[in-house]
């Protein structure tokens, strides 16, 4: 693989990783902010949309790096 071409997957990486953790983070903020105004049900839902954005996020970077692996 030509170094563009390991460069460009290399930005598509960092780039699909920036907006998962954008992604989670935000998801984080709105359930600590319910969580702070007292609204458990809401709450509850949103531990689950933090838990499948954690989880996306591991199964992200564990594909990443078997592909990697593959590569080297």
């Amino acid at each position: 693989m030509n170094t563009t071409e390991h460069e460009k997957q290399a930005d598509a990486h960092r780039e699909a990783m920036e907006r998962l953790c954008r992604e989670y983070g935000e998801a984080l903020k709105t359930y600590d902010m319910a969580k702070a105004a007292g609204d458990s049900a809401l709450a509850a839902q949103l531990e689950l949309v933090v838990a499948e954005k954690s989880n996306v996020m591991q199964a992200y970077m564990e594909r990443h790096l078997e592909s990697r692996a593959v590569l080297h």
